[in-house]
């Protein structure tokens, strides 16, 4: 164990910690000296101006490099903009956020906004943002997500949240997604209370864990956890940040190796259940790497004692500190250097010129956000020099936690509408009515427009609202913040939404209002009524029945996958399986898709593989490769009780792997979808050759003849000794012992070749067998796609006190002239990662293969 000053720095790097002041006071500078203090959390308390912002980071990044730390800052900020920007304007331009941008539709403007905002943060020397959110806004009523999150359906959040991570990525700052496992579908604040989410695991796939899974499998940097109790997962009544089954979805199941941020440990939902500094340890325990205490010193110092005093016990071991330290050393050697941290010299008029490539970036993009949600004939546009009345809400606005309160307003939304031209009278409501005399200012106005903010959890807004409309059928409503405020009320004829309460996305609603542009946005949610009807899918996922499927897959197959043809028969053979779990999804009576998926047993242990996907060229990009894909799954979880999946199959075996060869778009449909693909260089691969004149080489032969060796095919009176070889030396490969089970050279002669020793001994096996032999057809799809005369050489072993003594080179040679001198014209090795090997007997790739899970 290291010496007390250095452990208590060790663990001080685990610490992310805010401050109050503009800049570095006494207490931050002792956590970075004498703490080790990794990381910092800036707030909107923190910012003053430019000048201030770059001095700030610029002087803590000092402080940490005088004090000997071997990286800089982890500097980070919830710059996630839109409801919760820190760095606001008119110091930089506004920027929209998540529901903003999916109400664009697009995740381009994601990209192109998370680059701004990177370029930005960087230039002020924020190195790190806690953004994007990958919050699901299923609940309309969360008063702690809502329009922070991109919207309500799962893979299109995960869209926009992998575009906006890659645009921060693009520009050096370390992006965040959150909230880890997921805190869309709750009506609880965690700031305030402990949210609880009932939802089983399978209910978690299907939603909340489908932009986490897409963003580990495109190598998220950090992932931040929330606070919400899960009871239905696993057996501990912890909220997420604390238990080990919610953070083992990501570190076991998803096999993430990144940091592991919690969530500020101060808020309620931890310091009034478990206690601040109690809880940096106990999520420490569960598998998170760094603990945010962003308001109080001596809570933050309490915790870095807590844990280094529980080293020192012996209460946790120090290599669980070792653990979380090497991957937060790893995000800093990739993202910080010294050189950059403290060479930040921006000026007054860099600053301009980023700011006006941003302006235009976030205006293109609140362009192509406002949403005209329904619209009365002849309300809109209002004539130009109107009259306008601007009802706003006053008084108690629904608000949530992570809102920064004291943020700036550098205009107001009657300086919009009097940029327009029009004239503006601003009545703010705090009641459900008006007074006699504002009832009479609505009534003569040319036009009347209500802004309502988070209206469905303040009754008075919606009051007020309702009775405009009887009074005015010209009424204008723009839903400021949520979308929800008016969506089922089609009392409301002429309702907008524009995501958030900012005067650049109010500036592109007015352009509407006015006629000045026309509506580009889609809402990101869908009312009430529409998850009232029934799926607009037009095809059902159903269990494939052979009997009644086999036509209509084998016609799929032929058109999605022309380069593998497989006759009916033959595919027939290798779906009807008694461990098969394959899915159709039929148009009708037509089937479209399939998902042909098997469960095997993996060195004793259980597990499900899907073998191939694919779905009519006419119905791609309908979802219903997607939807296979899921429920596919489930029926793995809900029938057996697995939650990973790879891509690949075993016995019968299509591909060993995802194919390398595929397009670029089609890997990328599968990593969008979660799965974790290897690196291009780490693959496996299908060798062929071709052996009509097949001529072995002599040396192979001729050291084995001198060491003793013999090679023979297997009889019936060998197979036993056979049998036994193998379930000596292979029972941990799937399906190995069973297919030499399988082929008894009572049925399959000159199947097994063998090699023994001097003694006579079995000591190496490999099966050479023939095209005609019906195991083959059963079993291997790829030598029936090369085509006819192709045989298989597989499972091909030698006893372990045998190897790198030339036997398997010597026993490839002689199946290949077993084989040849059948009649067989060429020979498939199925799946090998020792291709070098293979090729000294004239073996060469025919396909490589990405492994892939899920």
């Amino acid at each position: 164990m290291p010496p007390p000053e250095e452990l208590r720095k060790k663990v001080g790097q685990l610490f992310a910690a805010g401050f109050h002041g503009l800049t570095p006071d006494s207490k931050i500078k002792t956590l970075i000296r004498n703490y080790g203090l990794g990381a910092i959390v800036l707030f909107r308390r923190n910012i003053q101006d430019a000048a201030q912002l770059q001095a700030l980071t610029n002087s803590l990044q000092q402080e940490a490099k005088n004090a000997g730390h071997e990286y800089p800052l982890l500097i980070g900020i919830d710059q996630e903009n839109g409801l919760v920007t820190r760095v606001t304007p008119p110091m930089v331009p506004q920027q929209p956020g998540l529901m903003t941008l999916g109400a664009t539709g697009s995740p381009q403007f994601a990209y192109e906004v998370g680059k701004a905002t990177g370029e930005m943060l960087d230039f002020f020397g924020i190195n790190m943002n806690y953004a994007p959110v990958c919050d699901i806004n299923s609940e309309p009523l969360n008063p702690v997500i809502g329009v922070r999150s991109a919207g309500d359906e799962p893979n299109f959040v995960s869209r926009i949240a992998s575009a906006s991570a890659q645009g921060l990525r693009e520009r050096g700052v370390v992006p965040t997604v959150k909230h880890f496992p997921g805190h869309g579908d709750t009506a609880v604040d965690s700031h305030y209370g402990l949210p609880v989410i009932t939802k089983s695991r399978s209910e978690l796939e299907k939603c909340e864990l489908i932009p986490f899974r897409r963003a580990v499998a495109e190598g998220i940097e950090t992932v931040m956890t929330a606070h919400i109790a899960l009871p239905n997962i696993g057996s501990q009544d912890l909220p997420a940040t604390l238990s080990s089954d919610a953070l083992n979805i990501l570190r076991k199941d998803m096999e993430y190796d990144g940091v592991i941020i919690t969530d500020c440990l101060e808020m309620d939902g931890i310091r009034a259940t478990f206690g601040t500094a109690e809880g940096a340890l106990m999520s420490l325990k569960a598998g998170s790497d760094s603990f945010m205490i962003c308001h109080t010193y001596g809570v933050q110092v309490s915790a870095i004692n807590r844990i280094f005093q529980a080293v020192e016990s012996g209460e946790i071991p120090s290599s669980r500190i070792d653990e979380s330290l090497r991957r937060i050393t790893a995000l800093k050697k990739r993202y910080l250097s010294w050189e950059h941290s403290l060479g930040v010299s921006n000026t007054e008029r860099d600053l301009a010129k980023l700011n006006d490539r941003h302006q235009e970036i976030a205006k293109n993009a609140y362009t192509h956000s406002a949403t005209v949600v329904r619209s009365e004939a002849g309300v809109l546009p209002i004539p130009p020099s109107s009259n306008v009345v601007l009802l706003s809400p006053g008084g108690r606005i629904p608000s949530n936690g992570a809102v920064d309160k004291s943020s700036p307003s550098h205009m107001t939304f009657v300086d919009v509408l009097e940029a327009r031209g029009l004239s503006v009278t601003e009545i703010q409501y705090s009641e459900s009515s008006l007074l006699e005399q504002q009832w009479k200012v609505v009534a003569e106005a040319n036009a009347v427009i209500l802004t309502t903010r988070n209206a469905r959890e303040a009754e008075e807004q919606r009051s007020i609202a309702f009775e405009l409309a009887k009074r005015r059928k010209d009424l204008i409503v723009v839903a400021t913040c949520s979308p929800y405020d008016f969506l089922d009320d089609t009392e409301i004829g002429t309702y907008l939404a524009i995501y958030e309460p900012t005067v650049e996305a109010f500036s592109a609603a007015v352009d509407v209002i006015c006629g000045k542009a026309s509506a580009k946005g889609g809402l990101p949610v869908k009312s009430e009524l529409v998850k009232a009807q029934k799926s607009s899918l037009s095809f059902h996922i159903s269990p494939f029945v052979c009997e009644r499927d086999i036509e209509g897959v084998s016609k799929v197959w032929s058109a999605a996958l022309p380069e593998y043809n497989l006759p009916t028969h033959n595919l027939q053979l290798l779906l009807d399986q008694p461990h098969g779990n394959h899915l159709v999804a039929r148009e009708g009576d037509t089937v479209v898709g399939l998902c042909i998926a098997y469960n095997s047993v993996n060195r004793g242990v259980p597990s499900a593989e899907i073998a191939a996907l694919a779905v009519d060229p006419d119905k791609q990009g309908k979802g219903v490769g997607t939807q296979l894909l899921s429920e596919s799954r489930e029926c793995f979880r809900e029938k057996r009780g697995l939650n990973n999946i790879t891509l690949r199959s075993y016995f019968p075996r299509f591909w060993p792997g995802l194919p390398a060869d595929l397009p670029s778009t089609t890997q990328e449909f599968f990593v969008h979808r979660g799965f974790r693909l290897s690196e291009p260089d780490n693959t496996d691969a299908d060798l062929y050759q071709n052996i009509k004149e097949f001529v072995p080489p002599r040396k192979y032969l001729e050291h084995a003849i001198a060491s003793g060796f013999s090679f023979k095919a297997i009889t019936p009176e060998t197979f036993d000794d056979c049998l036994v070889g193998q379930k000596k030396n292979f029972t941990h490969y799937t399906g190995w012992v069973e297919t030499y089970i399988a082929l008894d050279p009572k049925d399959h002669p000159s199947s097994i070749m063998a090699a023994f020793d001097k003694h006579g001994a079995q000591i190496g096996w490999t099966l050479m067998l023939s095209p005609e032999d019906p195991y083959l057809s059963t079993n291997w799809a790829c030598p029936l796609i090369i085509g006819p005369g192709t045989g298989i050489i597989g499972c091909v072993g030698v006893d372990a006190a045998y190897r790198s003594q030339g036997v398997g080179l010597a026993m490839l040679c002689h199946a290949l002239e077993d084989m040849r001198n059948r009649g067989i014209e060429a020979a498939f090795v199925d799946s090998t990662d020792i291709v070098d090997w293979y090729a000294k007997v004239g073996f060469s790739k025919w396909k490589e293969y990405r492994k892939a899970e899920i």
